[in-house]
């Protein structure tokens, strides 16, 4: 399939013997209430909720999960894009579809919620503080935190770009290069989008860069693939009612084409910034024309987070 591999990142380092991470002073100056940097209200689904319909609104939303809530608000679990590319044929619970619905794209959409979500979600109470959060989100390797209130019911989230955005303010010092992952792995544009779930999937990637014959074309990301199920787009490929008609479609019809750069040399301040003005999660690392690295919410969380 042609995958490309390159050195692997730097792990964040941490220092206690708790396992805790030893956070900057930067954290500490701005901790702020957990309730006010919170996104509320929250969007959330219940277990019985079909997928189509959860794909839908995070599609329309621009959503990466979906806390799953009973009809009382308790947290019960959350759905990510992840779980989804998993069940689609990236991971194990592909085998719902092969095995319980024999392939069968109609009613795989239909399945409920319950049968795929994430029940142990990590999660921060409200008389927590700003550090307990960011404490748990890089300890677990999470994209987000549900904060609950003292009876388990949703009160808001707290996301990467959220972390990213309250303490990024005069974010210098440190160079993209010295932060990014150096480990890339790119597919070719005829990649299917089974094989490309695996790769995501296997590896624990959001996003994979699609690398052509003239260099980079593209990049596909799990919210184009939820924006892609999620959407009435995914009848235009079907013939019968396969999973396989979606999952044999080529990377190149789902991709982000307009793909947003950085030099190596350039400030983790600019690509805060970047990754704010063109709502990006990532960005590519572009040296003399070629692809040398990517960096992320998750690397920016890191680097601007621990000493």
């Amino acid at each position: 399939m042609g995958f490309q591999f390159r050195a692997k990142r730097k792990e964040p380092r941490f220092l206690r013997s708790n396992g805790t991470p030893s956070f900057s002073s930067r954290v500490y100056e701005k901790p702020s209430e957990v309730s006010v940097i919170a996104r509320k209200p929250v969007v959330t689904a219940t277990p019985t909720t079909p997928v189509f319909e959860a794909l839908k609104t995070m599609a329309a939303r621009g959503f990466r999960r979906l806390p799953i809530t009973s009809p009382s608000g308790r947290l019960l679990g959350i759905i990510t894009a992840m779980d989804f590319m998993d069940f689609f044929g990236g991971g194990k619970k592909f085998d719902i579809i092969v095995n319980r619905h024999k392939g069968r794209l109609y009613a795989a959409l239909n399945e409920a919620l319950e049968q795929i979500m994430t029940r142990d979600v990590v999660k921060s109470y409200l008389n927590e503080t700003f550090v307990d959060v960011l404490a748990k989100m890089v300890k677990y390797n999470v994209g987000a935190i549900p904060i609950v209130t003292d009876d388990e019911k949703i009160f808001g989230i707290i996301t990467e770009k959220d972390v990213v955005d309250h303490l990024a303010e005069k974010m210098t010092g440190k160079r993209v290069e010295e932060v990014m992952s150096s480990e890339v792995i790119t597919i070719p544009p005829s990649t299917t989008l089974l094989e490309a779930l695996k790769v995501m999937v296997s590896n624990g990637f959001r996003r994979l860069p699609v690398k052509g014959d003239r260099g980079v074309e593209g990049i596909i990301v799990a919210m184009d693939v939820v924006r892609f199920l999620g959407s009435t787009r995914i009848f235009e490929f079907i013939k019968s009612d396969s999973i396989y008609d979606v999952l044999n479609v080529d990377v190149q019809d789902l991709m982000t084409k307009s793909v947003v750069s950085i030099s190596p040399e350039s400030d983790i301040g600019e690509a805060a910034d970047l990754m704010r003005k063109t709502n990006r999660g990532s960005l590519l690392v572009i040296e003399k024309g070629e692809l040398v690295g990517i960096i992320t919410e998750r690397d920016l969380l890191i680097a601007i987070a621990l000493e």
